[in-house]
């Protein structure tokens, strides 16, 4: 029997999906220790998909326990920003295990990237409090326990969570995107970054496994990309949003009427581009250079996205849209129709991840 070392994690789960040209995953089944007989266990997949799962599931699972995994001793670390040592005692089993996931996932590191940035336009705007983030915190946490039920985690139960986000907006009066001062706790903020991880690759193994039926790679392989899966044409945005900024500039200029007619069709026809002008304050955007601007409107959204909360909890979001209404529907709406049906609904994984792997990553 493998040892309990907190040095190494053998994953062992089972991705179950409703059927069809583009199956829906439905749940983790967590496999049982008689599950792994016989096995070998085998090194992650280049983009360590597999093991960011395991490792994302066993932070959200308070009970998922093997004799291939370490014992779990502590809940997970509540702040995401801890220094990154990676010096994981036999009593911080959970917290190597989260050490592995912040050196692997390429999102936290992301998320790192843009902290500076995002800190600095923050100061920037008006200090507000949310309450509606702390009611919304506490929903989120009852949802995720329903969800982690006795054979593995429930994708089905987290379905409720798109009408919680729906809700916190409504209370904001505003929506998720390009808000800039949502704010989450910090054990609320890392479960969110731990389940759309989850999320994430579970939807790239299910293409991976699509993928390797296909004959022309070129032509029907089926994409996965961490930015353009969220905002899908973000330098058409920011043409848009220089568009509008400077009519705003030119705006006391303008009759009153133009002026009104204009604005409506920016709202109209250029939506995304004039809100993100509206969610920026003007010490910001006044502060730009001219030749600059367009470059730092288009990074500013790729920091929303990948290091806010409110961009955080928009990409959950999307993922779950892609559970509940068919990963077609959402994120591959352009994929070719020669994926024929699937003959299973049940796709099996394992991998064993390892301190090593802190190394390599560092």
């Amino acid at each position: 029997m493998k040892s309990k070392s907190p040095k190494s994690m053998w994953f062992g789960y089972d991705i179950v999906s409703e059927t069809g040209r583009f199956p829906r995953p439905q749940r983790i089944e967590f496999w049982t220790d008689q599950d792994f007989a016989r096995l070998k266990p085998e090194s992650p997949f280049h983009y360590k998909s597999d093991a960011l799962l395991g490792l994302a599931l066993y932070q959200l699972h308070p009970h998922w326990r093997s004799a291939h995994l370490p014992e779990k001793t502590q809940p997970f670390a509540a702040d995401p920003q801890r220094d990154r040592s990676f010096a994981a005692s036999p009593h911080e089993n959970r917290g190597f295990a989260a050490d592995l996931w912040r050196a692997l996932e390429p999102h936290f590191e992301l998320h790192l990237r843009a902290q500076p940035r995002v800190t600095a336009l923050r100061e920037q705007l008006k200090a507000q409090a949310f309450p509606p983030a702390q009611s919304f915190a506490r929903a989120y946490s009852e949802l995720l326990a329903r969800a982690a039920d006795a054979r593995g985690f429930d994708f089905t139960a987290l379905e409720p969570l798109t009408g919680l986000v729906d809700e916190l907006e409504h209370n904001l009066g505003r929506p998720l995107l390009y808000n800039f001062s949502l704010r989450f706790d910090p054990e609320t903020r890392a479960s969110l970054q731990f389940l759309h991880s989850a999320l994430f690759h579970t939807r790239t193994l299910i293409a991976m496994d699509m993928n390797s039926f296909i004959q022309d790679a070129t032509h029907e392989a089926i994409k996965v990309d961490s930015i353009t899966d969220y905002l899908a044409r973000g330098e058409y945005v920011a043409n848009d949003a220089l568009l509008y900024w400077n009519f705003k500039r030119m705006r006391e200029q303008m009759s009153t009427a133009a002026a009104d007619h204009m604005e409506n069709a920016f709202l109209t026809y250029s939506h995304n581009g004039a809100y993100l002008i509206k969610s920026l304050p003007k010490s910001f955007l006044n502060g730009m250079k001219a030749d600059e601007l367009e470059e730092t409107l288009y990074l500013v959204q790729m920091d929303w996205l990948l290091g806010t909360d409110a961009g955080l909890l928009f990409r959950a979001r999307e993922e779950l849209y892609g559970l509940l209404d068919g990963y077609d529907k959402i994120f591959w709406t352009d994929a070719s129709c020669g994926h024929g049906p699937r003959v299973h609904d049940r796709l099996s994984v394992q991998c064993e991840i390892s301190e090593a792997s802190l190394l390599s990553a560092a």
